[in-house]
């Protein structure tokens, strides 16, 4: 580095150092929780994301469920939450929800506001036209880790009510395996 670059970069560090000195830090105030208004409520309930019947107590403040803790005295869940007991309490919201309420449909690049009927109008016609068109298994029906048993079943149902014969549970996977049954340890292949 030479004598001029070495000044030209020192002199931009103390100015800024010098600017620096000026701002005000004062901007920065202490973060503080909100607190709860009103009466707070401790209401005991079962987590509905799978059929072993863990116990959540549901904190509610003026009728909105404002957190949850799991039950320490409860002999299914020991004090603790899976994953998706965790996340109960946001499959029930309604207030001030960041979830659709309603359903929409991008035209010409905007977001509009349809009817319930137009939309199960539409999504029925393009679905019949994929099946009459491909077949039932024209199309890959996702499950996920969010959907309880009861949830997971009708899906699976639902499917199988469409004609695909691709359907698949945990119940299923059990009794008959994705892939060919391989021989048993010391049986001959045939």
């Amino acid at each position: 580095m030479d004598r001029r670059t070495f000044l030209r970069r020192s002199g931009i560090g103390v100015g800024a150092g010098a600017v620096a000195t000026q701002m005000p830090f004062n901007i920065i105030e202490r973060a503080e929780a909100k607190g709860e208004s009103g009466k707070l409520e401790v209401k005991r309930s079962v987590c509905t994301h799978c059929s072993v019947g863990c116990s959540v107590d549901a904190v509610v403040d003026n009728g909105v469920w404002v957190r949850q803790e799991p039950v320490f005295d409860s002999p299914l869940n020991l004090g603790a939450h899976c994953a998706k007991g965790a996340s109960v309490r946001e499959h029930g919201m309604t207030q001030d929800s960041h979830r659709l309420k309603y359903p929409m449909k991008l035209v010409g690049g905007k977001w509009q506001k349809i009817t319930w009927d137009q939309a199960y109008d539409e999504i029925s016609k393009k679905l019949l036209d994929i099946r009459k068109e491909s077949g039932p298994d024209a199309f890959f029906v996702v499950g996920s880790s969010k959907h309880n048993n009861e949830q997971a079943e009708l899906l699976c149902k639902w499917v199988r009510l469409w004609g695909s014969n691709t359907p698949t549970t945990r119940r299923a996977s059990a009794t008959r395996p994705p892939f060919p049954a391989w021989p048993r340890r010391g049986a001959t292949a045939r």
